[in-house]
């Protein structure tokens, strides 16, 4: 059961272990998983996802170049955009040295990834770095740099879209949370700028060239109408399923202020929301539905999450921890309730 939390004050009260306790029950945890040999790669899995996620993408790219059916168009937007997020998610776990033992090669590949879907891969492993040490940390997790507020303390905050956004953020989650894919690649442009470098000058170049791909080239050989509706569905049905597979993440869950100590092992678990484990849950959200097994070990192949499970159920049973699991519309329906009660309570 997710717990209600409205002021940063009041998290301290959640924590259950000591930091020292907690780094010794998770040092026993890392023993338990390595031992049990959950950590060691995948390549026959990730092999066949591979082949799957990418024949996918390559498929609905040719079937969108022939076809001048509109509702065929259409379809292979939609399809196109599905499988542009699911090569995101090859670039995620490639990003998480999750894929191949070499950190070289896992860069290789997710460069070579996000040149295709015209990713921000190096922003992206900057950023999501920063999130997974700072999980929910204000002031320190870039995912919390967006307009709408959990605790009052983010409701407070003076941004221009902040404000804008508060009163009906419930309301607007949806629609212009969507627009995540647009905007991810847009956004990349201050880092680079901030950051410039060889390596960061070479990551650029591969986006512009891919965002000419998906954002130029279709006005140049299509039809106007065909490019037009090329450009809307890709980009907010890949935003509406990328949203979908972050939010239910961390997003309601409860927000610590900056320099607030717990564990490692406290922290990830008390901040991260699971989406119920299935077939279709897993191969949907990529993995990402073991969110509480992903951050406490990030590097875990995938296809090996679940077995972390019942490890991290054992000391949550023992020490009290509150490991929260939802169904999606359960988690959906938490986290649009969540932002309307913040609006509501600080309206008063």
């Amino acid at each position: 059961m997710a717990i209600k939390i409205r002021n940063n004050s009041d998290v301290l009260r959640l924590r259950k272990i000591t930091p020292i306790e907690g780094a010794r029950l998770y040092g026993h945890l890392r023993t338990q998983v390595t031992k049990a040999g959950i950590l060691n790669r995948d390549y026959s899995y990730y092999l066949g996802l591979s082949i799957i996620d990418i024949s996918g993408f390559v498929f609905f790219v040719y079937l969108l170049v022939v076809q001048t059916n509109p509702w065929l168009v259409a379809l292979a937007s939609i399809l196109l955009s599905i499988f542009t997020v699911r090569i995101g998610g090859l670039i995620h776990d490639a990003g998480h040295r999750a894929i191949f033992k070499s950190s070289l090669i896992n860069d290789l590949f997710g460069y070579m990834c996000s040149s295709v879907v015209a990713f921000p891969f190096a922003v992206w492993q900057y950023k999501h770095n920063a999130h997974h040490a700072h999980t929910n940390e204000e002031g320190e997790d870039p995912d919390l740099e967006v307009p709408i507020s959990f605790t009052k303390e983010m409701w407070r905050r003076k941004g221009l879209a902040v404000r804008f956004m508060r009163k009906y953020q419930a309301w607007l989650f949806y629609p212009l949370g969507s627009l995540v894919s647009f905007t991810m690649r847009f956004k990349a442009f201050r880092y680079y700028k901030d950051n410039m470098s060889l390596v960061i000058f070479s990551a650029m170049t591969l986006q512009i060239v891919g965002m000419f791909v998906w954002y130029v080239l279709p006005f140049l050989i299509f039809p106007l109408w065909k490019a037009i509706l090329f450009f809307i569905l890709t980009n907010e049905v890949a935003g509406f399923y990328m949203l979908n597979i972050f939010a239910p993440n961390h997003k309601g869950m409860p927000q610590i202020a900056r320099g607030m100590k717990f564990s490692f092992l406290e922290h990830q678990i008390m901040t991260a929301r699971n989406i119920y484990g299935h077939w279709m849950t897993d191969y949907m959200y990529m993995g990402l539905n073991y969110q509480i097994e992903h951050h406490l070990f990030p590097n875990c192949p995938r296809s090996k999450l679940k077995k972390i499970t019942p490890f991290i159920l054992e000391i949550c049973r023992k020490y009290k921890l509150n490991y929260v699991q939802m169904g999606p519309l359960e988690s959906s329906k938490f986290i649009l309730k969540e932002l309307s009660d913040v609006s509501k309570e600080n309206r008063l």
